[in-house]
């Protein structure tokens, strides 16, 4: 078989039959494909035209393909999948960019899995650095189910180094001695709000730290952490967005942006003309004096792709931290629980917040606490009505039957995690109870309600970002040991990716401009390695974005997807009539050139034959537009002599003769 290049040489003259004005010519093209609109009737494609940074139009090749301007991207699918933009309704593009900093010690998920992990990397750093010198980790160490760690553990490995280490969920933190002793934590040290400093049965300090309040007060201290300078924060802004990039996101919402300076950060990126992907944003408060203090200075932020849109609260933790808010605290998730805010304070501050006219979303898992948070949602509708004012829980595990229904009732959005039902349900189902286990995440009876839904990765809690994992945990609910988990709340592959785009489109309020592809809307749209539609369980693990075009234009491209550029000729005409030129050079050794024109839009077949008409090679088997185009044929592993290469456009036949001498 001959090894074979095929290169377009230059920039391909192609000339098209003027069936639309130049104002709504397309200057990219995607074709040949599987092309998932995510519109009101999930209409499926072969072709998409975008001109500048919207959809023009959707169809088959053969309405799409003349639709071509000049200059004008062509990418040949080959029968690849085409979604709209995937829309990731919880990350921390800023904090999760800071992750890859050099000057954390790695502790992520895979390097650390349990106890002996976290001390084995933490001994061998050590050698490597001066006594006094700082160990922070970045977000987060794991553990097995049944171990703990505290100053001593730590103390043992590090005991000349202040050591700072956040867990993967990000609710709680261990430090060491030397650590607490800078912070000037002992026994008599408050609690800071809706936090705890951890204590042994001596009560002393454990060295662990409940929530964020209690985590910054070693935090501010720690390298990387307290000591964050603003070129580093766009740097760690600069990697976010790639990292959403590759993982097809063109649309993020970052739920908790930690300060105003990092807000006007934000802005500043967006103002810079660095952030391409859409960036909405919410800024966390921990009281209501920060509420307060925040509200006297408020300004709002939309400069298009960066819109600063709302405020984020928590009332309660995790369940690896033991303080998720479920009204059973027997169980291990709950056995340190307590509410963030009281029921009347959390009832004040959400007043005050959605007074603003902007979004409220608040991290709740337990029952309780979820039960808490709607109740503070409904007392600030009925004193203030907004017709749409799409209040979010986020996580939101484990709801009552009772609270779906508030749920639906009061429009509140749930923007969760299925992935953490792949990763965690194991976890999940120890910490807990079988009855509790049967309300995780019920998401398929509240789509059936109506109620909206988005999905977020919510790295760096969690330890990947790439939506396959969305898709798995929704659609499977299998645990990775094989368990599943409630199948009658298993969603189907259509109905997961609907979520992931236009219902994380509405819960940012952008469902009229992204989240699907319909003309008039952005173009943002991911090309898939595999076909969405068609996932098999081993199969999810290996979809990959090749290619994520925001606004059409392309900002992350693996390489696997030909992109080629077609130009007008100059009399702006398309070819009179079918030809296939005489191949250059001829003889020729090794490579040669054909060329040859259709005049319309056709399936051209070219192929390459010896004297007793056995086909060698197939150049070309796809439509392609009207225009003139140049190949190269290397016929390096063929032997000298006569060949022929011939070709098929529509109703055209023609065939040359060329000679291969070596």
């Amino acid at each position: 078989m001959v090894t074979k290049i095929i290169l377009f040489i230059g920039a391909l003259i192609i000339s098209y039959t003027v069936l639309l004005p130049a104002q709504d010519k397309a200057d990219l093209i995607l074709y040949n494909g599987k092309i998932i609109s995510v519109d009101p009737q999930d209409h499926i494609y072969k072709a998409v035209a975008v001109k500048g940074d919207k959809v023009l139009a959707l169809g088959n090749d053969t309405d799409i393909l003349p639709m071509a301007g000049s200059p004008c991207r062509l990418i040949d699918l080959k029968g690849k999948t085409v979604s709209p933009g995937l829309i990731d309704s919880h990350y921390h593009m800023m904090y999760y960019g800071a992750q890859f900093w050099p000057g954390y010690l790695n502790i992520r998920h895979p390097v650390v899995t349990c106890k002996a992990d976290l001390l084995k990397v933490l001994g061998e750093y050590v050698k490597t650095i001066n006594p006094g010198d700082w160990i922070s980790g970045n977000q987060g160490f794991t553990l097995k189910q049944d171990e703990t760690i505290d100053r001593w553990d730590l103390d043992a490995v590090t005991p000349n180094n202040p050591v700072y280490l956040r867990h993967s969920s990000g609710q709680y933190s261990a430090v060491n001695s030397k650590a607490l002793g800078i912070a000037g934590i002992d026994s008599s040290t408050p609690n800071p709000p809706s936090s705890l400093i951890i204590h042994d049965s001596t009560g002393q300090p454990s060295g662990i730290l409940s929530h964020y309040p209690a985590e910054n007060l070693v935090g501010r201290y720690a390298t990387g952490y307290g000591d964050r300078t603003d070129e580093q924060k766009f740097a760690d802004t600069d990697i976010g967005q790639s990292l959403c990039f590759q993982a097809g996101y063109t649309s993020v919402q970052d739920v908790i942006v930690g300060s105003l300076k990092d807000i006007q950060l934000y802005k500043q990126y967006a103002d810079s003309s660095k952030l391409k992907i859409r960036l909405y944003a919410l800024l966390y408060l921990d009281t209501e004096k920060e509420v307060d203090s925040v509200l006297k200075n408020l300004k709002n932020y939309d400069s298009g792709r960066f819109k600063f849109a709302g405020w984020k609260l928590a009332m309660d933790g995790g369940l690896s931290g033991r303080t998720t808010l479920f009204y059973d605290k027997s169980m291990y998730a709950a056995e340190i629980s307590y509410p963030y805010h009281t029921q009347d304070e959390l009832n004040r501050i959400i007043k005050k917040l959605h007074n603003t006219g902007l979004q409220v979303a608040v991290h709740v898992g337990g029952d309780q606490g979820i039960d808490m948070t709607i109740t503070a949602f409904e007392e600030a509708m009925r004193a203030n009505p907004r017709p749409d004012a799409r209040h979010r829980i986020e996580h939101g595990l484990f709801p009552t039957q009772t609270a779906v229904q508030r749920m639906k009732d009061a429009n509140i959005i749930l923007s969760t995690q299925p992935q953490w039902i792949t990763w965690y349900g194991d976890g999940f189902r120890t910490a807990t109870s079988d009855a509790t286990m049967e309300r995780l995440l019920p998401l398929k009876t509240m789509l059936d309600m109506g109620i909206h839904l988005a999905f977020g990765c919510d790295v760096p809690a969690s330890p990947y970002q790439e939506p396959k994992w969305a898709f798995a945990g929704s659609v499977f609910r299998k645990t990775t040991t094989g368990t599943l988990l409630t199948q009658s709340e298993r969603l189907t592959m259509p109905e997961a990716l609907r979520v992931h785009t236009m219902g994380s489109a509405y819960a940012g309020f952008a469902e009229t401009t992204t989240g699907s592809l319909e003309p008039g809307k952005f173009a943002d749209l991911v090309i898939w390695s595999l076909d969405l539609y068609n996932l098999t369980p081993n199969q999810v693990t290996g979809l990959e974005a090749e290619m994520t075009i925001v606004g059409g234009e392309i900002v992350y491209d693996n390489g696997k997807n030909t992109i080629v550029t077609s130009v007008l000729s100059e009399n702006n005409i398309s070819p009179g009539s079918f030809k296939l030129m005489q191949n250059y050079p001829n003889p020729f050794n090794p490579a040669t050139i054909i060329k040859y024109s259709i005049p319309s839009t056709s399936f051209v077949v070219l192929e390459v034959y010896n004297t007793l008409g056995q086909k060698v090679e197939t150049l070309v088997n796809e439509i392609k537009p009207a225009g003139e185009y140049s190949i190269i044929f290397n016929g390096d592993n063929l032997s000298t002599g006569v060949y022929y290469y011939r070709i098929k456009a529509g109703e055209f036949y023609g065939i040359k003769k060329f000679v291969l001498i070596k």
